[in-house]
């Protein structure tokens, strides 16, 4: 707020937009229709022009020049940018402006940026602020601004003493530095008191660091205490945090560590974490669960954590893992008043404890689900594994995984197993596992507690799990929505403390350097063989021979969800603008659908390959043939296509959803930053427009679009990354 300085008045000066419900998406905040929620602000003004800004710039700016070089311009709107990218800053009429507002609704455009981009009579003035810059938009980008700050040249800029910044000052003594304290280029604020070696980082008020600790290139927030001989290197400690002695707690340059808010960090020591899911690669698998599960147990290795898997023996384990299973106890319990003699097995997989339950009712069928008693099974397998925790060992984290073990904590509070803590993934919020409520008398648990006809599973975890978590940070921000959270929005923003964004990890496998299924393999270092699986897929697919032609691959289940009525009706009318243009499918799905893709094939049959069914040599040539993966989604929680179509220096078209969101940088023609390309709202217009403005690139700069090729296969996709974020839920809960 600027109300200490008279900036923020009822009448012009500065005004916040409020976020609305609490939403980190900063696309959101200046939207013309956000702004026509507080037109009355708007329409009070007695202002001729209007400065639009976003909250998260760290920048010293003079707007009066800025409003000087409009005048002079006379264009309708002046758009501020850094020297090499794009700030969203914006100075227009006051009238202009609520021309735009009040016809939100009925307009092409969301903001002031797509008028910029994308409305071809307005007249547009470019600003470049030649000073310091810093766009903070996620935690390094939050780390990277205030470590510039210990820079003397960058920091003078930011500091001038001709435009001060204006902040809220505190009466506090001098910081007091004590014997041991070593302090090298950093910046330490009132209150605190140093005896420990503080390097090239900034010390928030209070901060008590003891002899012997480390402290190096770290943001330490105001109240934090860090006890003797911690060692911390590239963290984020936020307010209150408490870090006990010879603790050591690591980020990386690019991931900095962040503490919440009076946490208390400790040394561990080993970590025992058992994964518990309906299924894990290799041993069944119906989709991208089974490889979450497997490739987390194997990666949580690498960074000193002991990782166990437990499964139900399905009859096709049985069958294929028959020679290496090994007993490891038996016993019986009860389920809704029936005896269940149920066995343990272990089997040795590339370093993980793989354990299944066999149980001749449930389990011993060749299919994982869609069987009328789903919610039995996948209950009674809840209460199996509860009954074997002695029998399993030392376990410190149960880690769950969809609505099929999300009864598990619930189980164990009734079985007094409290002492383990537990975290529930939501893989995808459309599957709940709603049942009969006669289900919990069934398991032994106090039917009174339910007393609704029906139960909800997912629910019932989310509501006693001890952390959650999900497979993307913007997919976590978007279930605060019902429309995306449906029914279950309520129970998660209860817990919205207890709640992360993890991004899924890719397999390393999915390498066109390794893959023996593409016609040649090709690197970052050796591009030119991409030339030839693109041939190659043409001439497999039935469709004209030639790297000019442009081709857009998929390789998706066919269903509303995954944007198919939305790419059909756009695709029809490209195909028929430009004959360059091929599209290559590979899917199953919707019947509906799939006639409308066969008619687009009639209609372009020179233009159009499809291939409706699933053959697990098709994919590699998709990603390593296409130019182009569409990705058009509605809803997309993570999504693994476009980290695979990056692998293969394809670049993704996307909506900005769930993971989509957070794996794809929308290339931007002006400062050719990005990974890809991305539009926002759910239309044909922005879908279209996005095609033919990549379509346009491939054409008129191969240089640049070879320069995109390659930073996506440079981006960092990878399962550690994923365990390592993981880990630190796991801290979480055990220091809790």
């Amino acid at each position: 707020s600027g109300k200490r300085w008279d900036l923020d008045r009822r009448r012009d000066g500065l005004f916040i937009l409020p976020p609305k419900n609490m939403t980190l998406a900063t696309e959101d905040m200046l939207t013309f229709q956000r702004m026509n929620e507080h037109i009355e602000y708007f329409k009070r003004s007695s202002q001729t022009f209007v400065i639009l800004t976003q909250a998260n710039l760290v920048w010293n700016i003079d707007f009066n020049k800025v409003i000087a070089a409009h005048v002079s311009s006379e264009a309708d709107i002046t758009e501020v940018m850094g020297e090499n990218t794009r700030l969203k800053t914006f100075v227009i009429k006051k009238d202009l402006l609520l021309e735009y507002i009040f016809d939100y609704d009925a307009l092409p455009y969301k903001t002031l940026n797509d008028v910029v981009h994308h409305a071809p009579t307005v007249n547009v003035n470019p600003y470049v602020h030649h000073g310091y810059v810093r766009h903070v938009t996620d935690v390094y980008q939050y780390y990277k601004a205030n470590l510039d700050m210990l820079h003397f040249d960058i920091g003078k800029t930011i500091f001038d003493e001709d435009r001060p910044i204006l902040s809220k000052e505190k009466t506090a003594p001098p910081a007091h530095y004590l014997a041991h304290a070593d302090i090298h280029n950093s910046l330490i604020s009132s209150g605190s008191f140093i005896d420990g070696t503080v390097r090239n980082s900034i010390i928030g008020r209070d901060v008590t660091i003891e002899a012997g600790a480390m402290i190096d290139q770290c943001l330490i927030m105001s109240n934090a205490h860090v006890e003797a001989g911690a060692q911390l290197k590239h963290v984020i400690l936020d307010k209150g945090t408490r870090v006990k002695a010879e603790t050591i707690v690591e980020g990386t340059s690019s991931e900095p560590y962040v503490s919440q808010k009076e946490q208390t960090l400790t040394e561990i020591g080993e970590i025992r974490v058992l994964q518990v899911a309906s299924e894990a690669y290799p041993f069944m698998k119906t989709g991208g669960l089974a490889d979450v599960i497997g490739g987390l147990s194997r990666n949580l290795l690498k960074l000193g954590i002991s990782a166990a898997v437990i499964l139900p023996l399905y009859a096709q384990i049985k069958k294929n893992y028959a020679d290496v299973l090994k007993k490891v106890a038996s016993k019986v319990i009860q389920f809704g008043g029936e005896a269940h003699k149920i066995r343990l097995y272990e089997h040795h997989y590339r370093q993980v404890d793989v354990y299944f339950i066999e149980d001749y009712k449930y389990f011993e069928r060749e299919a994982i689900y869609g069987y009328e008693d789903d919610c039995d099974r996948f209950a009674f397998f809840n209460l199996a594994v509860v009954s074997f925790l002695e029998e399993l060992g030392r376990i410190d984290v149960i880690h769950l995984h969809d609505w099929h073990t999300a009864l598990l904590p619930i189980i164990m509070h009734n079985h007094a197993k409290t002492q383990i803590k537990t975290v529930l993934t939501l893989h995808n919020i459309d599957y709940q596992g709603t049942c009969d409520a006669s289900l919990i008398a069934r398991l032994g648990i106090d039917a009174f507690i339910y007393r609704d006809t029906h139960i909800n599973c997912l629910e019932i975890g989310i509501n006693t799990a001890d952390k959650l978590t999900t497979v993307s940070p913007t997919y976590r921000d978007e279930l605060r929505y019902e429309y995306y959270g449906k029914n279950l929005t309520p129970a998660l923003l209860k817990r919205e403390r207890d709640f992360y964004g993890i991004l899924n990890g890719l397999a390393s496998h999915h390498d066109p350097a390794v893959d023996s299924v593409i016609i040649s393999r090709y690197d970052i270092n050796n591009m030119s063989a991409k030339t030839d699986n693109k041939l190659f897929l043409q001439k497999t697919m039935g469709l004209p021979l030639g790297l000019d032609k442009f081709i857009i691959g998929s390789v998706s289940r066919i269903t509303e969800q995954k944007g198919f009525e939305l790419s059909i009706a756009v695709l029809d009318r490209l195909l028929e603008e430009h004959d360059a243009i091929q599209f290559v499918l590979l899917g199953t799905g919707d019947e509906t659908l799939i006639k409308q893709l066969q008619n687009l094939k009639k209609r372009y049959p020179a233009q159009v390959a499809l291939n409706i069914g699933y053959d697990a040599t098709e994919p590699s040539y998709i990603y390593a043939g296409a130019d182009l993966f569409l990705m058009p989604s509605r809803v997309e929680p993570c999504g693994l296509a476009q980290m695979i179509a990056f692998r293969y220096g394809t670049l993704p078209l996307v909506r900005r959803t769930g993971g989509l969101a957070d794996t794809v940088n929308d290339f931007d023609p002006i400062t050719e930053k990005g990974n890809g390309f991305s539009f926002y709202n759910y239309d044909a217009s922005g879908l279209k427009q996005r095609l033919e403005e990549a379509f346009t690139l491939f054409k008129q700069k191969p240089d640049v679009w070879q320069t995109l090729m390659r930073r996506g296969m440079q981006t960092d996709f990878s399962l550690i990354r994923q365990a390592s974020k993981m880990l630190e839920v796991y801290r979480l809960l055990l220091e809790s």
